[in-house]
């Protein structure tokens, strides 16, 4: 699968949602905030389903954390929890498993190889990341890049 471009993703499908596409759409990202924003509305609206790993929240509240700012950090975790069409799932043992062979089979970090997990055993039809290296993944996950760009940080 390619970019993120209208229709990329149809209406109806399950998507597993990496970290970064929170954090461009909660930094506003200047290249890609626009496109994650129209991602999440459908989203909002029903028009897709989501699914997240919980590791999703351990990256995500780092910087509150950092900043000493636990009320920031609280109210990220609960937009989160509560966020429509969304599910979080817990990392539990047959994440772990999936996830120790796609680290074997595709050489990925844990953190990837966690959230690709997720997504597999939660039945999604694509993920969504900006990470190229994932595209490897498509026999088992079909892959959908924010941008056929490389991002900035």
């Amino acid at each position: 699968m390619g970019p993120l471009r209208p229709g990329a993703i149809p209406a109806g499908s399950l998507v597993g949602i990496d970290t970064v596409a929170w954090i461009y759409l909660l930094e506003r990202h200047p290249d890609h905030h626009r496109t994650v924003r129209a991602f999440f509305a459908r989203l909002e609206a029903g028009e897709l389903r989501g699914v997240a790993s919980a590791l999703v929240l351990a990256e995500l509240l780092v910087p509150a954390y950092r900043a000493g700012d636990e009320a920031r950090a609280r109210e990220l975790a609960r937009v989160l929890e509560r966020f429509p069409n969304l599910r979080i799932v817990d990392l539990d043992g047959a994440v772990a498993a999936q996830a120790a062979a796609l680290r074997a089979r595709y050489g990925l970090r844990t953190p990837d190889a966690i959230h690709c997990a997720t997504a597999i055993r939660a039945g999604c039809d694509t993920f969504l990341t900006n990470d190229a290296k994932l595209l490897r993944l498509a026999p088992e996950l079909p892959v959908c890049l924010i941008s056929d760009e490389t991002p900035r940080p």
